[in-house]
């Protein structure tokens, strides 16, 4: 990725002189060598450079891709609606995608979606896989610290595991958790993934654990541009109600409202969400 003519470009653009872009132990010379293509710098100083053009890492990254997302993250999300149709055909061939890329780029990204595309097809065939001995399953659980990268990984593959295969990875999400403040740049997708781990658990009628996990949910404060994960947030607050056995009278009319409220805003597979896990938590409880 060629970042350094985005750094020029976008210098020229904002009318920064370059004296204004220089970082600590950074020289004239250095700057130039690296605009012109000539030479790397270091992490240090590349991220002083964002700094100072006012840019975080992954706008430069969005800008250098032509205002668009990667590769990686269309194919992301290409694998992500395959999974979520249960499309098995689709799911198979990129999968042999998945299989050339590797073979050229040799990146681990490709080589975790393979194991994550195996894991997601063998489920949909029924047909038994060591998960655990996977490449994808033992880097997420030796990260340390999960960032977007793990996050994303582990929910889309969260659906299709078994809660045995589930158990090793929960202290590890905890402790992620805890490290979390409202500023924090991945509140959001630790929120939703913790909205997944619930509905998880809802799935397979672990209201125990689920009921550990909505408890985790209400330490969020949501900004109030964060319309999806309110919706969540409202939801499972009320079914925390319906758990405890408080009256209908207290929690129905919340859950109604935000089932009509994902249905309003064309959210058809949230909605379905939302109605299955209130009919089946209704119905286990009669």
């Amino acid at each position: 990725m060629q970042y350094h003519k985005v750094v020029s470009e976008l210098r020229t653009n904002k009318n920064i002189r370059v004296s204004d872009l220089l970082c600590d132990n950074m020289s004239r010379s250095s700057y130039n060598r690296y605009i012109s293509g000539k030479t790397d710098i270091y992490s240090q100083h590349f991220l002083g450079l964002l700094e100072q053009l006012h840019i975080s890492f992954s706008e430069l990254d969005f800008i250098a891709h032509g205002y668009s997302n990667s590769k990686k993250d269309a194919f992301f999300l290409n694998v992500t609606l395959a999974a979520d149709a249960r499309d098995k055909e689709a799911l198979v061939l990129l999968y042999h995608q998945a299989s050339s890329l590797t073979k050229h780029t040799r990146n681990d990204f490709y080589t975790h979606m393979i194991d994550a595309l195996e894991i997601i097809i063998s489920y949909l065939e029924a047909k038994p896989y060591s998960v655990n001995k996977t490449s994808l399953y033992c880097y997420l659980l030796q990260a340390f610290t999960w960032t977007d990268y793990e996050f994303k990984f582990f929910q889309f593959i969260l659906p299709f595991l078994s809660p045995t295969e589930v158990e090793p990875f929960l202290n590890k999400v905890e402790r992620n958790f805890a490290k979390i403040n409202n500023s924090n740049l991945y509140v959001a997708e630790q929120f939703r993934l913790l909205c997944d781990i619930v509905f998880y658990f809802f799935q397979h009628k672990n209201y125990i654990n689920a009921l550990h996990y909505i408890n985790l949910l209400e330490n969020f404060e949501l900004a109030e541009n964060l319309v999806y994960e309110k919706l969540l947030f409202i939801f499972f607050t009320n079914i925390k109600k319906l758990l405890l056995n408080q009256p209908s009278s207290v929690w129905k009319k919340p859950i109604d409202d935000c089932i009509a409220t994902a249905q309003f805003l064309e959210m058809s597979n949230l909605s379905q969400k939302f109605e299955k896990t209130l009919t089946e938590l209704k119905n286990s409880r009669k």
